[in-house]
């Protein structure tokens, strides 16, 4: 599923304003890496749980915690990304 999230705002707060509800079990604190997106547009940055649960490439690749994403533009991004986590 491709999602547009506006600018200026937590993905996970707009997913569920939408009722779109990703997995996270550790109530959005990042600490159980379930809620893996890919940014495919925009600007995201990595913060220190991206860093501890995804490799440089696939942080390279665009994969984020949904949880901890809070968007600066426009972002685009894709969800039900589990595999790409494993």
């Amino acid at each position: 599923m491709i999602v547009e999230c506006p600018a200026n705002m937590r993905l996970q707060d707009y997913l569920l304003s939408r009722d779109i509800h990703i997995l996270t079990a550790c109530g959005g604190r990042g600490n159980c890496g379930k809620c893996a997106v890919r940014i495919i547009k925009g600007d995201v940055t990595v913060n220190t749980m991206d860093r501890f649960w995804f490799s440089a490439s696939q942080l390279n690749e665009g994969l984020r915690l949904g949880c901890q994403v809070f968007t600066k533009e426009p972002t685009v991004v894709e969800l039900d990304v589990e595999a790409l986590h494993a």
